[in-house]
């Protein structure tokens, strides 16, 4: 079940519970933090002792050197401790990210392809990158603030309260100011912050959505138009980020304002105690000018872990805001097949769906209680309309997604019990929209086959029809195809595809329009070189072209969400030479 994505606060704990688990480098920080305050106590105790010798006890420079010698340690124990205190929290967010980073690809990988493609890409590579990177602010510097914002002011207040209690008690008594102010201006910017998130998601996937569709957009002369429409839309986000970086220096200037408050009524109080105006708090001592200084000293170094607290607390309202829609993908439930351990046999399988019903949406319905048993070696064409649930189908095999009712078996085995990675290594699938990545040729034909050589790529594209174009590349195997395959011609392309499923050495092909858009002549060859490769394998295609339908053996027609024999009058060879 996914955190609803209002409860910002509980997402964030739960990542922290999970991915948090570093005590090592948060203590780290925190000790340097205390560090830190000790060594200023020592400094201000250092440094009143001086101003007190100097102005009151009129001593001479030489009398204090030991005093003056003993600043240099305590600066740079300050220094030092500063920065493993940073680098400890940059190691920690640096740990926690990477873990939730993985976390992510492998939850993104167990819901499968099927579960991603029905999701905005922009919001998907938002979450895994700007939204990831919205918790190093938390981690890194909030999270052990918190810490110190308790430690520091006790600290400090301890090391103050042996000599006036009543400056103990002002510092402590305005010390919730901050932290109280912190929190309203926060619940206002946790809100922005959570707008923004949810703002940079769409434009994310507007983007994404307007660049694959670039070249569409040209032919229609509609890329100025749209490019108008993309400058708006950056336009508001800037302006609804600038609001959001108002209201954090709104809080930053407010926490100011009442630390400074805070300090005058300290320097106050230790003014009118020398002026002889107030005889309190001091335990019966005449106050001076050491005991002032130094509490004065210290009165900034107490405030300010809270107000740095007051200045990271804008990272926490992007850490909650992030966090909602993190867990709801890392706790989303669905997706593909589960899988088991069990294998199937060397040879090629037998499949059959078993009253399988599947629905996107609970309200809607996609396929029926579809029935289907292929023999093994068999080959099965399945047509309908496009939208019928024919690619599910496909993807159901696949274990990319999982049913809502019946059984999938393989060889008499159910699908959910087969080692599911095992399974695909026996599947070869091709799309009616190859993909390629932004890699060489051979990367983009070892996708089907990790550990082919080089021989065996050449013999692919041989297979394919492309030996005259790949003879004519400069760079043979290792040429640059462009993402998208920008450089290739759509019949390459399903050239391309089809070296693959070449490659793959599957006992299973599943084809999905593997002659869709193509020109007569090219559809005949590309069906020749299907009917070499279907020999000896299982087959399920689908298309809605005839030509294909000669290499296959019996034709299904699905309908309303059900499966039934084609009520072709003849066989389906028959039905593709007419």
């Amino acid at each position: 079940m996914s955190v609803p994505t209002s409860d910002g606060g509980t997402a964030l704990r739960a990542l922290s519970r999970r991915y948090a688990r570093h005590p090592g480098w948060s203590a780290l920080a925190v000790g340097a933090g205390v560090t830190q305050t000790l060594a200023t106590i020592v400094l201000a105790t250092l440094l009143a002792h001086l101003l007190h010798a100097l102005i009151i006890e009129k001593q001479a420079l030489a009398g204090l050197n030991d005093a003056w010698l003993a600043i240099l340690p305590c600066l740079l124990v300050r220094a030092v401790a500063g920065v493993v205190r940073e680098e400890a929290g940059l190691r920690t967010s640096l740990a926690v990210r990477s873990a939730l980073r993985a976390a992510l690809l492998d939850r993104l990988y167990a819901l499968g392809p099927a579960w991603v493609q029905q999701r905005p890409g922009g919001a998907l590579n938002a979450a895994l990158l700007e939204q990831v990177e919205a918790v190093d602010g938390y981690f890194a510097r909030y999270r052990p603030q918190q810490w110190l914002a308790t430690l520091t002011p006790l600290l400090i207040a301890a090391a103050i309260a042996p000599s006036s209690w009543a400056a103990a008690a002002i510092l402590l008594l305005t010390a919730p100011l901050i932290p109280l102010f912190m929190i309203l201006v926060g619940w206002g910017a946790r809100q922005r912050q959570s707008e923004q998130f949810q703002i940079l998601q769409r434009m994310g996937g507007h983007f994404l959505d307007l660049i694959r569709g670039l070249p569409t957009l040209r032919l229609l002369d509609a890329h100025r138009r749209m490019g108008d429409e993309v400058a708006g839309v950056a336009d508001e986000y800037r302006q609804r980020t600038m609001r959001v970086l108002r209201l954090a220096f709104l809080s930053g200037a407010v926490l100011e304002f009442f630390a400074s408050l805070a300090i005058a009524l300290s320097a106050v109080y230790f003014g009118m105690s020398l002026l002889g105006y107030l005889d309190f708090g001091l335990y019966g001592e005449p106050p001076t000018l050491e005991l002032a200084m130094f509490a004065l000293l210290l009165a900034p170094e107490f405030y300010q872990p809270l107000r740095d607290l007051g200045t990271h607390y804008h990272a926490r309202a992007e850490a909650q805001a992030a966090a909602s829609d993190l867990l709801a993908i890392l706790d989303e439930s669905g997706g593909q097949a589960a899988g088991g351990r069990r294998r199937i046999g060397p040879a090629a399988p037998a499949l059959t769906l078993a009253e399988v019903s599947f629905a996107h949406r609970p309200e809607a319905l996609l396929l029926r209680a579809c029935s289907l048993h292929v023999d093994a070696g068999e080959a099965v064409a399945i047509r309908g309309a496009s939208g019928g649930g024919k690619t599910t189908l496909l993807r159901l095999l696949l274990g990319q997604l999982s049913t809502g009712a019946g059984r999938i078996l393989v060889d008499g085995l159910a699908l959910d019990s087969l080692d599911l990675a095992a399974w695909r290594e026996r599947v070869a699938w091709m799309n009616q929209h190859p993909r390629l990545i932004a890699g060489s040729l051979g990367d983009n034909l070892r996708i089907a086959r990790l550990n082919a050589t080089d021989d065996e790529l050449v013999a692919a594209i041989g297979f394919a029809g492309l030996a005259p174009w790949f003879a004519a590349l400069p760079d043979g195997l290792a040429t640059r195809l462009g993402e998208g395959g920008r450089q290739l011609s759509g019949g390459q392309l399903r050239r391309l595809a089809l070296a693959r499923v070449y490659l793959r050495r599957a006992d299973v092909l599943l084809l999905d329009e593997p002659t869709a858009s193509l020109d007569p002549a090219t559809e005949a060859w590309v069906v020749a070189r299907l009917a070499e490769l279907r020999r000896g394998r299982t087959l399920i295609l689908l298309t809605h072209r005839q030509a294909p339908l000669g290499i296959v053996d019996r034709v299904v027609e699905l309908a309303n969400g059900c499966l039934h024999p084609a009520d072709t009058g003849q066989s389906s060879k028959e039905f593709a030479a007419s």
